[in-house]
């Protein structure tokens, strides 16, 4: 009787040939989505970068309309490639006012992508 699980000198010699890659040739910020919450003074932030396989660091920078960094976060030895994540406002907020959100992701201090996303700080159901 024969295993079936048995990979066969043909199928080795197949496989060989193949390379397998899970990091896409460039990461990329794929989508932004910021959603103040009802006080203004704390951010739902939404990120989608490309799929990779091996971790990278993530940093999150959030200006005021003057340029002035109102909130920062590092993940590092971040694996996955959605971030869903609550940002607090260190200054008060703005209302109504356009921020901006930077999104830089780096592997072994070597920059992969950058990219930022300006959003009015105005309350918005995020079902709507």
């Amino acid at each position: 009787m024969s295993n079936s699980c048995q990979i066969t000198t043909a199928q080795q010699e197949m496989a060989r040939g193949l390379t397998f890659r899970f990091d896409k040739p460039e990461i990329e910020v794929e989508r932004i989505a910021v959603y103040p919450y009802p006080d203004l003074s704390k951010l739902w932030v939404r990120v989608q970068i490309t799929s990779f396989a091996t971790p990278v660091v993530v940093q999150l920078t959030c200006l005021d309309q003057d340029g002035v960094e109102v909130s920062d976060m590092l993940l590092v030895d971040w694996r996955d490639p959605y971030i869903s994540l609550t940002m607090h406002l260190k200054k008060p907020p703005q209302p109504d006012a356009i921020y901006m959100l930077r999104v830089h992701v780096e592997r072994d201090e070597q920059p992969l992508a950058d990219r930022h996303h300006e959003f009015p700080l105005t309350f918005v159901e995020p079902e709507n």
